[in-house]
């Protein structure tokens, strides 16, 4: 951005490169993160400068996640914060796509039969190889092990057929296609919340009380029984399943009219007092509106993180 001075002299003019300036490295390292994105949003220069002056911004421990309303006709999203309310933002990178995964302020997205990682805060994005399998999202619930920079990174996405064989499709950093894993007997009427914990993916089914397991390293699907802790002595995961309070009280905070229905992906909040608490999926539909003519917004949790990559980093 360059701001033209006019001196004395009529016919005699100067331009200052303010992006040069040495105090922008310092004005940068002490905004929070909504100030960070309207400094970013103000030029191309001012969102380099940016850059250079911030490596990451890490949540701030056990708070709330954000929430990211997206899905209209063009890239206008609204984006609530647990203290600073309602904003608005646009975010090319959500057009005409569905959030299948948060974690960390990572969002897994699919978008015209493509996967990527996508950091809404600073519009990092890193694409995963290959077509993803199906070419379109039904009750789709995915789950990464890492962030997608790490390389451990594993991405699980599961789903339903119709012949009811569930189907959990894998994919690890540095490979160039999906893997297939089917499992047919008893499986979950539908799977709701799914999480990542010592080595394995667990995929419930709230309700029914009913767990499917992955095991990352031996790539084995198993079917199992959720079993609640009786005591402080019992061996379980450090998650919780999210109360249905907890669910009602974080969408009054999306101001949404009555009837709205909402498509959300799943995420796992961090608790200080107690085991992580898992959010879940509901997956209401991708159209604009439902069978009875309600409309639907798709939503997304996520951890207010500010991530950036490389141009060309790749996954």
């Amino acid at each position: 951005m360059k701001y033209i001075y006019r001196l004395n002299r009529r016919d005699q003019m100067t331009s200052r490169d303010w992006t040069h300036l040495p105090l922008l490295p310092s004005i940068v390292d002490r905004l929070g993160l909504i100030d960070l994105l309207r400094f970013r949003a103000v030029c191309k220069d001012w969102n380099s400068a940016s850059f250079a002056a911030t490596a990451e911004i890490k949540a701030i421990p056990d708070q709330e996640p954000w929430c990211l309303i997206y899905g209209g006709n063009n890239s206008e999203c609204s984006l609530i914060t647990e203290s600073d309310g309602k904003h608005t933002i646009y975010i090319p990178e959500m057009n005409g796509a569905t959030c299948l995964a948060s974690s960390q302020g990572w969002l897994l997205l699919f978008r015209e039969g493509s996967m990527f990682f996508f950091c809404p805060l600073s519009g990092a994005k890193i694409d995963l190889p290959g077509p993803f399998p199906h070419t379109a999202i039904n009750d789709h619930v995915a789950v990464f092990s890492a962030p997608p920079t790490s390389k451990d990174c594993v991405v699980a996405v599961v789903s339903r057929t119709e012949t009811e064989t569930l189907e959990l499709h894998m994919i690890d950093r540095g490979a160039t296609a999906w893997t297939e894993h089917k499992l047919a007997s008893m499986v979950p009427t539908k799977i709701q919340y799914a999480a990542h914990h010592n080595g394995g993916f667990y995929f419930f089914d709230n309700k029914s009380d009913s767990m499917v397991y992955m095991s990352i390293e031996k790539r084995e699907l198993r079917l199992g029984k959720v079993r609640y802790m009786k005591s402080a002595k019992d061996k379980s995961i450090p998650l919780r399943f999210s109360t249905n309070s907890e669910k009602e009280n974080m969408k009054k905070r999306l101001g949404l009219e009555d009837g709205v229905q909402v498509s959300i992906c799943g995420t796992v909040v961090s608790c200080e007092s107690s085991a992580d608490k898992m959010v879940p999926y509901e997956n209401t539909g991708v159209g604009a509106d439902d069978a009875e003519g309600r409309q639907i917004v798709k939503a997304a949790w996520f951890q207010p993180r500010f991530h950036r990559v490389s141009q060309n980093q790749s996954w």
